[in-house]
């Protein structure tokens, strides 16, 4: 029996068929962006959706499973380049070679996939990211006693898929030297990833052999090679405590690894206190700003993938309920509209970031529903009443307003940028002052970083080999 994706051309298969139906597999598409700083802001809207598409159930396929998470990379290049109304259609499918070659560690294939005339760069770089992909993501999940790195690995492809596509669509060409500053905060980012999990991993158990084992050859599976192998096996091994490993981390990555440590704790329900004490910790160390923590409070709870944490918040339902029929169900009624709602939100960020952090108590409570936490009679009224504030910048937010409103509030929490708050991207990290006690960690959302800083490492990776075309 073959194995899955032995075909050479799957991946040039996979992106045909997302080009042929983009029209109907594409979500609403984002106003175009009018300058620089608009692309980068909806650059990023558009990486924390795709990470939001609800996971495929348990029973399916592995390969199936594999397929669709590459065809949310392929989707999402797509839509990063309807954001440039002038970008010419005839290059799509190049385009989506070359980058995803300079994610896969393929950057002197994406530039001749971008320089040379013909399909045969092309074919060659489709077959080459295949390969790559495959090898890294599939199947997909995590080994028995391994780390829980699949989506955070996955998470760091997209969002630096994101800045290479984004800067591409910026400048109308790959900057080798940019290139190059972008792999380094990837790696990096995905190298602090896995000492963060298995310092949370450690602080509920002590690891045994056979655990330490399958851990040194998860990160042989995450692209690292040499010297960059062998410090990951390291600090995995040994990983810092959580104050120290916060404050290593440049301040651009802090609200991302805080993110992916709560939804570590949410996908595996590890409730410990030593596990809780980490988490807050780390938080504390890294300086986050309120904001930045609801952030990423939020995102880890739109990532979680429970469909019974979003609908108890708000008191609805029974035991007896089946929580992802009524997911299904709500969804598909609420399809068309989400999509408007996903459509107005991209076009009004500003008027939406101004009125979120004016109206603070509403990412708490939000919050609080998405952990599942019952709300009150009065924070109902509370959240009711700052939607009806938020519908001044936004008016389709005053559905969520209306009686009944509530059912779809956790369709609100996945679709409002609360990654987009300038203090949660732009700023995490920077020292402002005394912060207030964190709450104990619950679902939650994610703080990304920004485009420009990849270089600033306050714990440098060792030289990674040399890489023609860099």
């Amino acid at each position: 029996m073959p194995r899955p994706f032995a075909d050479k051309n799957w991946l040039s298969a996979l992106t045909d068929e997302a080009l042929a139906s983009q029209a109907a597999l594409l979500p609403a598409r984002p106003s175009p962006a009018s300058s620089p700083a608009d692309l980068k802001a909806a650059a990023r809207l558009l990486v924390s959706r795709s990470l939001r598409v609800r996971a495929p159930s348990p029973g399916l396929d592995p390969a199936e499973t594999f397929r669709q998470a590459v065809l949310q990379h392929v989707l999402l290049l797509l839509e990063l380049r309807q954001l440039v109304p002038d970008a010419p259609p005839g290059r799509a499918r190049r385009e989506v070679a070359a980058f995803l070659c300079t994610v896969l560690d393929l950057p002197s294939l994406a530039l001749r996939t971008l320089a040379e005339p013909g399909d045969l760069a092309i074919g060659e770089a489709m077959t080459a990211a295949g390969k790559m992909l495959r090898a890294r993501f599939y199947p997909p999940g995590d080994p028995r006693s391994g780390l829980p790195l699949h989506s955070g690995s996955v998470a760091v492809l997209r969002r630096h898929l994101g800045r290479v596509a984004s800067g591409y669509l910026r400048h109308d060409r790959l900057d080798p030297a940019a290139l190059h500053r972008h792999a380094d905060f990837a790696a990096q980012e995905l190298l602090l990833l896995a000492e963060a999990l298995s310092g949370l991993a450690s602080a509920s158990a002590a690891p045994d052999r056979r655990a330490r084992w399958v851990r040194s050859r998860q990160m042989g599976r995450l692209g690292f090679r040499g010297a960059q192998l062998r410090e990951a096996r390291r600090r995995v091994a040994v990983p810092r405590a959580a104050e120290e490993l916060a404050q290593a981390a440049p301040p651009a990555m802090r609200g991302f690894l805080f993110e992916q440590l709560l939804l570590a704790q949410l996908r595996a329900r590890a409730s410990g206190e030593e596990a809780a004490r980490f988490v807050e910790t780390f938080a504390q160390a890294s300086q986050l700003e309120p904001q930045a923590v609801i952030a990423a409070q939020a995102e880890a709870a739109a990532q979680s993938g429970d469909p019974q944490a979003w609908f108890e918040g708000s008191g609805k339902g029974g035991p007896n309920l089946d929580w992802h029929a009524v997911a299904d169900e709500v969804g598909t009624a609420a399809g068309s509209f989400a999509e408007r709602l996903t459509t107005m939100v991209s076009q009004n960020l500003g008027a939406l970031a101004t009125e979120i952090r004016e109206t603070g108590e509403l990412g708490t409570l939000l919050t609080k529903a998405a952990a599942g936490g019952r709300l009150t009679a009065e924070e109902k009224r509370k959240v009711r009443a700052q939607l009806i504030d938020l519908a001044k910048a936004v008016p389709a937010l005053a559905m969520f307003a209306a009686p009944g409103g509530s059912i779809l509030l956790p369709l609100l929490v996945k679709l409002l940028p609360f990654n987009l708050l300038p203090s949660a991207w732009d700023k995490v990290g920077l020292d402002r002052g005394p912060r207030p006690p964190l709450p104990r960690p619950s679902p939650e959302t994610k703080a990304e970083k920004p485009d420009s800083s990849g270089d600033a490492a306050a714990h440098p990776l060792p030289p990674a080999k040399p890489v023609a075309g860099r």
